[in-house]
């Protein structure tokens, strides 16, 4: 703002400025902010350079203030590659900028290294690595934080943000397995508040699921030919039907089906044999990985959409086109994160025991859930061959025994990298 005439020599002004000021992308300023100053005196405005009567100017004794602030307090949705930005009501000293005085904290009250760097009266903090996905953090500016006079902030200032970044898919490598930076999601479904819901007890209540990552998850179930690779290495061992007409292990033709007639300790036993093999810790999924793997995003009843006849037909295998039995792998269409037959073709075992309360134990959202700690079954998901359409929603949960084996039953694995 420009004054339409001159100040007065020798006079005490007060500026103020409304926190419903907004810059050009419509952020408003944090909150009012108001300064104060003092012009010289008439004297004191000479050719000569003579300060004027005595010599002395007006005293700087106004104290610094928090103008705006970037990221807003408690902002959610805040890129890992952030920076912080504070503009003071006036410069401020940089000898007076350090860990102590200018503080970003994780919620586990680890401070952040970084740099200062001041332009004017705006002072930015960037961190030396990128933060983390999915974590809360803090700011703290104390009173030493001064003025080029030397005047302290005139108080203490404190506001916390979160992280939310993009979910990042790495697509598949020569093993078939993607890669996902982890992420939020609403886990579970119901009728009231999910399109995808039923009102099985077991779905509910919808939770918030934070999977902090990065993990692997293979973009396909595992195909016998894969197991057979385990066993014939002395690794694995099938135990299986040997006369079903839908059994997959072994069967010329049959190589790239999923591999059925496999207990959870079957699948558990291959996936430490692929981390002999191969880098990254290999595992079952988590149902929780399980499900945010599945929906790749989404929240409708399947991943493709709500309607089975233009959705289901063209990405699973179930009732409708393949009541005989399971087919090969990646032959229907993938999900929007390159991954296949999560809907149909083979329930899935998951590393978690059963629960049917179990989300009520986490109704107020979850970091990473591993399911109870007990159990006498292990969860399953996606539905089989037979499945009718309702059991192949994300959402849908069901279990068996740990030794369990049957012709709809396999797996697929995630790893840790």
């Amino acid at each position: 703002m420009l004054p339409s005439s001159s100040l007065s020599n020798a006079t005490l002004y007060t500026v103020s400025v409304s926190g419903t000021v907004q810059d050009i992308s419509g952020n408003s300023l944090d909150q009012d902010s108001s300064w104060k100053f003092t012009t010289v005196s008439a004297s004191s405005d000479n050719s000569s350079g003579d300060t004027g009567s005595g010599g002395d100017t007006a005293a700087d004794t106004t104290q610094p203030s928090v103008v705006s602030i970037s990221p807003s307090e408690n902002a959610s949705s805040i890129t890992v590659d952030s920076a912080i930005t504070v503009v003071f009501s006036e410069s401020i000293s940089s000898a007076s900028l350090s860990s102590s005085t200018f503080k970003l904290m994780d919620n586990s009250s680890n401070s952040i290294s970084g740099s200062y760097s001041l332009n004017g009266s705006t002072v930015t903090f960037t961190p030396t690595d990128n933060l983390t996905h999915f974590r809360d953090y803090s700011v703290s500016l104390t009173t030493g934080i001064k003025d080029s006079a030397g005047n302290a902030l005139s108080s203490a200032k404190s506001w916390s943000f979160s992280t939310l970044s993009n979910v990042v898919v790495i697509s598949a490598d020569s093993f078939g397995m993607v890669l996902l930076s982890g992420g939020q999601f609403e886990m579970g479904a119901d009728n009231e508040s999910q399109s995808d819901g039923t009102g099985n007890s077991r779905e509910l209540p919808v939770h918030t699921v934070t999977l902090t990552g990065p993990f692997y998850v293979s973009d396909h179930e595992v195909t016998a030919a894969e197991y057979k690779a385990c066993v014939d290495a002395g690794n694995c061992s099938y135990t299986g039907s040997t006369t079903n007409s839908k059994r997959t292990y072994d069967v010329s033709g049959e190589e790239n089906f999923p591999i059925n007639y496999v207990s959870w300790n079957d699948a558990a036993n291959y996936t430490s044999w692929l981390t002999s093999n191969r880098s990254g810790t290999y595992r079952l999924c988590t149902e929780a990985e399980w499900e945010y793997a599945a929906r790749a995003g989404s929240t409708t009843k399947w991943s493709c959409g709500n309607d089975n006849d233009s959705c289901l037909i063209n990405h699973a295998w179930y009732d409708s086109n393949s009541r005989t039995g399971p087919k090969a792998v990646k032959t229907k269409l993938a999900n929007s994160w390159g991954l296949y037959d999560f809907h149909g073709n083979i329930w899935e075992l998951t590393s978690d025991y059963y629960g049917g309360s179990y989300y009520s134990e986490i109704s107020g959202g979850a970091t990473n859930p591993s399911g109870p700690a007990t159990g006498g079954s292990r969860s399953t998901r996606g539905g089989g061959y037979s499945s009718e359409t309702t059991s192949l929603r994300s959402s849908n949960r069901y279990y068996k025994g740990q030794t369990s084996q049957s012709s709809t039953l396999g797996f697929r694995v995630c790893a840790t990298p």
